[in-house]
Order: structure tokens, then C-alpha cells, then sequence
């Protein structure tokens, strides 16, 4: 019957919602596809990775080779805001230290906060296990209170301050993890530098390049961020870096030891070979969910799944975005900004002026319902999501796309990314 030939003639997708699945049925006559990423499944033990990164460097000497005793030593890791396995990073770095001779009380290790608060002892403990917690100095960077040195200053004027504990180290290393940053191309090796261990003042210089069109997700030859965060670990200096890749699972599938450019390098290329992917033509109607709990709960986080559609979406196309969002909004700032500043126009203005960090969120949302309709699935209060966000609230996934086709007619060709 033509009702079954209706039913065949659609593909069934699960969306991630919260810590659940919302269903969507799609026309395969619009359907230009579902950009599913290449995942890799972790292939061995991820210690063993880590292991064989420190025993084959790329472009240096092995680690433990390349200090002598006596020397200090600072290493910088990530903060309890990212997702690195710094638990299982470290242990083996410290290893590689002691068979160089190197005592405990010359190794420094430096929390990369950048601008977040410090974090609190419990953190600490949390993020790199008792032991380490107990037979090591640790600090964390407080880019307000703490003591930066000016190391240069990069092409474009800005001075570069670094913390002083890591500049005045005989050995730096780095440790993180590479991954798609939504303004500075990818996390990883120089970022550590650059927010993360850098004044606020620099960092503020540093962020207020967002707005130059390459700054974005994926890009790093032409993306301005990127060059200065370089030009900062240049001036900064690093000797080793050790960076590993996951899978959305957090599941390590690459890991690298080595030349920090060098290490970033094949980082990236992992990250991509995983998670880049080619269209065809510019949808007219992205469906984009911000891969469920914990990304989505909250619009502040949701945000970089929509700030993502709108970069890949037809000028003037529709853009439906899946995100629970049991927090509501999730930071005061956000809503503050949106509140006060009616145009991203305006928050551009007043950013150039005055760079505050968490405030470019909402100029990321202005610019897309400036030239998107929004549509939104989500759990948040409608007052808010029709006055304060400009977006249209719709019940059901279902609901969202037949108001799409009804606003840009039933040929209308759609993207869904899970």
C-alpha cells in the first residue's frame, strides 16, 4: 500500500538526548546523509601505547636520556575541565625521570588551568592519583594572582606572560590530549602553554582573535589563535611533549612522544582521519545533537553543536538542534551578554574593547539566529527559548522537521549529524 512505500521510503535515526535516544524519521529523497564519524576501537592495552610513545620519540632523544641529575624539572597537565588520562600519562613520564637520576623534589607538575579557578586539593588528588599527589610538588596556574614573566612578544602585539616556575625550569614538558577546539583549531601541546599556563591578560589578547575568520574548529595553518599559541611555546621553550588521541568513549587510540610539533602533527591527522568529514553540497536543514549527556546538559555547552552546524549549513538554512538541557542556560555570564547586547554586532564591539572569556558564547549565538531560524528540542522553559535565544521551540524531533520543510519546502535537502 502507499502508506507502507511512505514507511520504506524513510530512514530511521536515534539522536542522543540526555543519557537516552530520541528517534527521527528522515525521507531518503532528502536525506543527503548521516555524518557518522570513523571511530577506532582502542588497539592495545592504552599503558602499552603510552610506553611504546616514550621508547620511539619523534624527532628527540629518548626522555630519559635527554635530562641529567640535578636538573629541574616542570611538567604541564591538563585541568579537571578536559578530558586527558592524566592518570595514565604521567606515572609512565616520572618513570622515564627517575631512570634518568632525577630526584622527586626537582620535578614541578603544573595544572593547566588558564583562566578557570584552582583547583582544590581534592581535585588535585583526583586528577593524578595519591601517590603522585603525595611525592610531588604540584600547582596550579591562576592567571590573575599568580607570578607571569613577559617571554616576548608575538607579531601581532601581544605580550606573551608566562608562569614563572615553568620559564625558570632547566626541562619543560607538556602532556595532553589532541582534540577539536571550536576557535583554536585543536587542544594539545601548545595550548597547554597558551591559555594554560599564561596571564589573563595575554589569554584575553590571545581570545580576542576569534573573531578573524579562520578561527575555527580543524583549521590551524591560517588560524591566528593557533600561530600565537605557537609563537608562545617558541618563546616559552619546549623540550618533550606527550600527547595521546581518543575515541568518543575516551578510549585511547593514538598516543605520541617527542618534538612537540612533530607529536601535534600526527595527533591531528589521527583526530581527522577519525572526525573530518567532506560534504557534498551545503544542506539546507542541519539536524545536530550535542552527542547527549553530559555535552548536552546545558545550552552553554550545547552551543558548539550549533556554532559547528551553522559554519557547514545553506546560507539562510535551518538549523535544529537536539539538546536537553536539564541546566537550563548554564552560565549567568552567557545570559548576561545576550541580555545587555541585542546584535553580535555589538558584542563584537564591546569584546574588541574589553575581551571577557565566556562572553564570545554569546556572540556565537547571535551570529547564528542572526541568519539561521533555530529550532530547538529540548527540555528548557519556552519563555527563554522564544524571548532570550530567538529560537523556535518544537516538542518532537518530528514536529521541528516538518516545520523545517514547511519553511523551506518538502525538497528540502537535510544533514543529520548524531
Amino acid at each position: 500500500t502507499q502508506k507502507n512505500l511512505e514507511r520504506l521510503e524513510k530512514m530511521r535515526i536515534e539522536l542522543p538526548y540526555g543519557k537516552g535516544t530520541l528517534p527521527l524519521d528522515v525521507p531518503d529523497k532528502n536525506l543527503l546523509e548521516v555524518a557518522v564519524p570513523k571511530e577506532l576501537i582502542q588497539p592495545q592495552q592504552p599503558e602499552l601505547m603510552v610506553q611504546e610513545a616514550l621508547q620511539h620519540p619523534l624527532g628527540t632523544n629518548r626522555l630519559s636520556t635527554m635530562i641529567r641529575p640535578g636538573e629541574t624539572v616542570a611538567i604541564v597537565i591538563d585541568d579537571y575541565t578536559r578530558p586527558c588520562p592524566t592518570k595514565i600519562i604521567l606515572p609512565p613520564v616520572l618513570e622515564e625521570l627517575k631512570n634518568a637520576g632525577v630526584n622527586d623534589l626537582d620535578v614541578l607538575i603544573i595544572i593547566a588551568t588558564g583562566t578557570h579557578t584552582p583547583p582544590s586539593s581534592d581535585v588535585i588528588k583526583d586528577l593524578v592519583g595519591d601517590k603522585i599527589f603525595r611525592n610531588y610538588m604540584i600547582i596550579s596556574n591562576d592567571a590573575v594572582n599568580g607570578h607571569h614573566v613577559n617571554v616576548g612578544r608575538t607579531k601581532r602585539g601581544n605580550d606573551i606572560e608566562i608562569l614563572k616556575e615553568f620559564v625558570e625550569a632547566d626541562f619543560k614538558i607538556l602532556l595532553g590530549d589532541i582534540e577539536y577546539h571550536y576557535f583554536a583549531g585543536f587542544g594539545g601541546t601548545r595550548k597547554s602553554i597558551l591559555p594554560g599556563i599564561s596571564s589573563k591578560n595575554t589569554i584575553q589578547r590571545n581570545h580576542s582573535l576569534l573573531f578573524e575568520k579562520h578561527s575555527r574548529m580543524g583549521q590551524l595553518k591560517e588560524n591566528p589563535i593557533n600561530q600565537e599559541m605557537n609563537e608562545a611555546m617558541h618563546f616559552t621553550g619546549c623540550d618533550f611533549a606527550l600527547s595521546v588521541v581518543q575515541n568518543s568513549y575516551h578510549c585511547i587510540v593514538g598516543a605520541w612522544a617527542g618534538k612537540p610539533e612533530l607529536v601535534m602533527d600526527a595527533g591531528v591527522k589521527l583526530v581527522d582521519t577519525m572526525y573530518k568529514k567532506e560534504i557534498s553540497e551545503a544542506p539546507d536543514i542541519v539536524i545536530t545533537a550535542a552527542n547527549g549527556h553530559p555535552h548536552d546538559i546545558n545550552l552553554y555547552q550545547a552551543m558548539k553543536a550549533m556554532h559547528t552546524a551553522c559554519q557547514i549549513v545553506k546560507q539562510d538554512g535551518v538549523i535544529i538542534l537536539v539538546a536537553e538541557c536539564p541546566d537550563g542556560h548554564g552560565s549567568q555570564l552567557y545570559i548576561d551578554w545576550l541580555k545587555k547586547y541585542k546584535t553580535s554586532e555589538e558584542i563584537c564591539k564591546a569584546l574588541q574593547t574589553n575581551f571577557i572569556i565566556g562572553a564570545q558564547k554569546a556572540f556565537y549565538h547571535r551570529v547564528t539566529v542572526e541568519n539561521h531560524p533555530v529550532l530547538l528540542v529540548s527540555e528548557m522553559d519556552s519563555s527563554d527559548v522564544t524571548g532570550l535565544f530567538g529560537f523556535i521551540k518544537e516538542k518532537t524531533l518530528g514536529n521541528a522537521l516538518a516545520k523545517a520543510f514547511s519553511l523551506l519546502g518538502d525538497r528540502a535537502s537535510v544533514l543529520v549529524v548524531p
